[in-house]
């Protein structure tokens, strides 16, 4: 029995990231000159140090390079930056984001905040519904862009056009592990959409 649930989980895995892979085709770009135009670019909140170890967070800081440069080449005019307003332990990762954009040149009345961007699902929901955007290009990494992408385009949300421009992956071992938790996320995820849960 045992094995059959561990088959069936690992099954269910491969299923789930191969859906989310295949919807992404086309809309993930690591070349800044394959980006069309998007007024503004949706950037996804994390902190600027690791939660466990206070060590520098590199998915935090390849975040904000991406956004510098899609800013600076004149892709998008807009920085929606969506994350949590008070994270686990106590930052606030839209504003420490912001004030790295800002600190890069990046001017803060080009910055729009949203601190209710709990999870993933919550950032790509509020972008449509709360700030009123259709199209517009998520920013973070590649394996978290694909499922911001499917779930901006299966939620029964108005939007359309939706691209992505993939931040630098660090290489760290830690950093494997995050994309092995992304495997249980993308599960989460179909559960969440079919539940109907936000």
């Amino acid at each position: 029995m045992v094995g059959i649930i561990a088959a069936f989980s690992i099954v269910t895995m491969l299923i789930s990231n191969q859906l989310v892979v295949n919807n992404a085709k086309g809309k993930v770009f690591f070349e800044i000159d394959s980006i069309k135009y998007n007024k503004v670019g949706l950037l996804l909140g994390t902190t600027p140090k690791a939660r466990l170890d206070r060590i520098t967070n590199y998915f935090f800081i390849y975040r904000i390079d991406a956004a510098e440069q899609l800013y600076k080449a004149g892709k998008i005019e807009k920085i929606l930056i969506s994350g949590d307003e008070n994270s686990l332990d106590g930052i606030n990762e839209p504003e420490c984001m912001r004030d790295s954009l800002v600190a890069r040149g990046v001017p803060a009345s080009a910055i729009i905040l949203d601190g209710k961007g709990y999870r993933t699902i919550n950032s790509v929901i509020n972008a449509n519904k709360v700030y009123g955007l259709k199209s517009f290009t998520i920013i973070s990494q590649k394996f978290h862009n694909e499922r911001a992408i499917y779930q901006a385009e299966h939620l029964g949300l108005n939007v359309e056009n939706i691209q992505a421009y993939n931040a630098k992956e660090p290489k760290s071992r830690r950093a494997y592990l995050t994309i092995i938790r992304e495997y249980f996320a993308r599960v989460k995820m179909f559960l969440d959409l079919l539940m109907g849960k936000e």
